[in-house]
């Protein structure tokens, strides 16, 4: 299955360069939100051509909550020339002069390598970069950043701005970028990387990350199912100082788009009972193939204001003219930020295109047995045995476990994977599986029923 991963290929950077608003931050008493109504996308296609093709704009270091030493900065590009490949060299200093970077044999080497956090740079454009050093190895007392390697590239550039973004202070030394990228476009944009900041009034950036949080394929304008759009999250360390923040994006024009027909929705959306939101749902395929897919769920205030984005690949392949359940859980903003979950007004979800397509082994339908459910509260766990009645050998298997209402509507779901213990699973092989739901506190659960699937990778 695709892993969502940042891509390297040779394609350009749009950087999409925001204020927040003036004045001070609103304050609430866990969090503090700075906001921004400016949707202005920059158009950074003019040539600025100056003799050196990338500078380092700007650089700062800091250690944040955990006690990790940050070197942050950003690169700009100078030249007339799209620029790739791009290489940094960062040293990291002790107070008499020593490197404190150690090789992978825990060896003293004067330096480390870096790539900045988007692959190419048009004209004109930026990107953040950083590197983290654990101060229990050593106090750092300086630090020296330098660009030693490029190589030139192409770039087609499509046209996405943001829309309802914040940022969030949690309050506990982490910041919390969201907001949705919308294609404005008549053609697909492929969204290859894309990295957020906060800086200071001087347009110096202190603190930055990327994000793997998004449709990497979003729809032409006006897609009639909402695809022109994608939520997105970026959280990174909070360095003090900051008052505006960027978002940074390497995104092009995409005339390969393979867009299965494949329909979602949501069933249920939920708080569990320690703090964690879900959005449950099926995802239909329409098509005459069996398919993998991933989707991407966002989460919305009253104002249509992003409050936190995720996403979930789709635990098994689903098969032509059937469905497959999801569940996404893995939101950083508004879990366990009692300020933040109060605000959570609406859900959206979508397939990605490019994560949408056919498995790269064969498939078998296996059944559970023996399964036995143990209900705590609002805790239910499912174990069982799986065993291959196949006759092929099986690289892994999937479980999935599903809760029904009385009205048989999907409540929530959740799954897990086996692994052989040796080199496949053998046909006749058996392996136990446990997994844990964790459901709405406040639903009743007297008229729930479940089901199990469990589905098997020929090796």
């Amino acid at each position: 299955m695709k892993q969502k991963i940042l891509l390297c290929a040779v394609i350009g950077v749009l950087v999409l360069s925001l204020n927040a608003c003036g004045g001070s931050p609103v304050s609430t008493p866990t969090s503090q939100i700075l906001s921004t109504n400016n949707n202005n996308n920059n158009n950074n296609n003019t040539p600025a051509p100056l003799p050196t093709a990338l500078t380092i704009a700007s650089t700062n270091a800091f250690v944040d909550s955990y006690g990790t030493y940050h070197v942050v900065g950003e690169v700009l590009n100078n030249s007339s020339a799209v620029v790739s490949s791009m290489e940094l060299t960062i040293e990291v200093k002790d107070a008499a002069g020593n490197s404190l970077i150690k090789d992978d044999s825990g060896n003293v080497v004067p330096n480390t390598k870096v790539s900045p956090m988007l692959y190419s740079l048009a004209p004109g454009e930026a990107t953040p970069f950083e590197y983290s050093y654990e101060t229990t190895q050593g106090t750092p007392a300086s630090f020296n950043v330098t660009i030693s390697g490029q190589q030139t590239g192409t770039v087609n550039r499509a046209a996405l701005t943001t829309e309802n973004v914040q940022l969030v202070d949690d309050g506990q030394g982490w910041y919390y970028l969201t907001g949705e990228l919308v294609n404005t476009g008549s053609k697909w944009a492929h969204i290859n990387s894309l990295a957020g900041a906060v800086l200071d009034d001087a347009n110096h950036l202190l603190s930055a990350d990327w994000t793997a949080t998004y449709a990497t394929e979003v729809a032409p304008a006006g897609d009639t199912a909402g695809r022109d759009r994608t939520p997105f999250e970026i959280n990174f360390p909070n360095p003090g100082g900051a008052t505006k923040w960027h978002v940074y994006l390497d995104a092009d024009v995409s005339d390969s788009v393979i867009d299965y027909p494949m329909g979602v929705t949501i069933s249920n959306t939920y708080f569990d009972q320690y703090g964690s939101f879900h959005v449950v749902g099926w995802l239909a395929n329409n098509s005459d193939k069996l398919l993998d897919s991933l989707v991407v769920a966002g989460v919305y205030g009253a104002d249509k204001t992003v409050l936190d984005s995720s996403y979930s690949f789709v635990p098994i392949p689903v098969k032509p003219g059937a469905n497959a359940a999801f569940s996404v859980s893995s939101f950083s903003s508004v879990n366990y930020n009692p300020n933040q979950a109060s605000l959570v007004n609406t859900t959206s979800i979508q397939a990605d295109p490019w994560f949408t397509s056919p498995p790269t082994n064969d498939v078998v339908d296996l059944a559970a047995s023996g399964e036995v459910v143990t209900k705590n509260t609002s805790t239910w766990t499912f174990e069982g045995n799986v065993v291959n009645t196949s006759d092929k050998s099986l690289s892994g298997a999937s479980v999935v476990v599903m809760i029904m209402d009385a009205q048989n509507k999907l409540v929530a779901m959740e799954y897990t994977s086996i692994s052989p213990t040796g080199t496949a699973i053998a046909p006749g092989d058996t392996n136990p599986y446990s997994v844990s739901i964790y459901l709405d506190p406040s639903a009743n659960n007297s008229g729930f029923t479940t089901s199990t699937v469990v589905i098997g990778d020929v090796k």
